[in-house]
């Protein structure tokens, strides 16, 4: 969990360095924490993350098509586990 969240906060400082969202450094950084966040298995720490994660993604969608829909989904799925 603290990688994820640690590949969050570069990615949100490179972007507020005034990075823009293709260049390579964010986005290899929303793509650590993309993965980082894909081996969390407590419930509500991902949600916790993932709504920082999708609304990271919709600025930094990345080269990889469909990786904000794929954490939308993980969302959807991580609400009905309660």
């Amino acid at each position: 969990m603290r990688s994820c969240r640690t590949w969050l906060t570069v990615a949100e400082a490179r972007l507020g360095a005034g990075q823009p969202p293709q260049a390579p450094a964010v986005e290899a950084a929303v793509d650590r924490a993309h993965h980082q966040w894909g081996l969390i298995r407590d419930a509500g720490r991902a949600r916790e993350l993932g709504a920082a994660l999708a609304a990271l993604r919709g600025r930094v969608p990345g080269r990889r098509e469909g990786a904000l829909d794929h954490v939308q989904r993980e969302l959807s799925r991580l609400q009905t586990q309660g």
